[in-house]
């Protein structure tokens, strides 16, 4: 009886982590129930890095697939990319991202997380943002750790619609979406047929 409660638990703290792995031993302890020592004790059975390890590993794999930008020119830190179909980032909010005698991140850092996620999923050596529609639904505020994901919709010649959902655990706080063009570099090419 108690190892097929066990077996259960470890099936669903394998599909949490497959699900999201970016989930702290405190809130996987939540999700399921259980004490943080047996979260731990159960990573270790079923050899779960812990998250710095999982967000290293997670970084340095998505960083090595990266061709649109550099490393240094992604706002926040890669976690995860398939070139032309997703990308996943993360930022915590520091007190320099914050308005001035407030603790609510500035709209612009979350802005230019997203906006460079979306330039980076496109699997292309120059890509630019050539449109963008964008929807803040909540504040972020100093200490919290956005996580913002991207994915790429339709397609049609060098253009790509890339729809970013940004969240702090599971409250969605931006949503944009962006229409980028890859272009060839010092080439003149038009990224469409709108006039500004």
């Amino acid at each position: 009886m108690r190892s097929e409660s066990r077996k259960r638990r470890h099936s669903q703290l394998l599909k949490l982590i497959e699900t999201n792995p970016l989930l702290t031993d405190e809130e996987i302890s939540s999700k399921l129930g259980v004490s943080l020592s047996t979260v731990r004790l159960d990573r270790g059975l079923l050899a779960i890095p812990e998250l710095r390890e999982r967000t290293r590993a997670m970084a340095e794999h998505a960083s090595s697939r990266l061709k649109s930008l550099r490393d240094d020119e992604v706002v926040g830190e890669l976690l995860g990319l398939e070139p032309n179909s997703w990308a996943l980032s993360a930022i915590t909010a520091t007190p320099d991202m914050a308005f001035r005698t407030t603790d609510m991140v500035g709209d612009y850092y979350i802005y230019a997380q997203a906006a460079s996620l979306a330039i980076a999923t496109i699997d292309a050596e120059m890509v630019v943002t050539a449109a963008a529609r964008l929807k803040y639904c909540q504040p972020a505020y100093v200490g919290e750790r956005i996580i913002a994901r991207s994915k790429v919709g339709t397609h049609k010649g060098n253009k790509y619609v890339v729809s970013v959902h940004s969240k702090i655990g599971e409250r969605e706080i931006f949503v944009g979406r962006f229409v980028v063009a890859a272009i060839e570099p010092h080439n003149n090419e038009k990224m469409g047929d709108e006039k500004c």
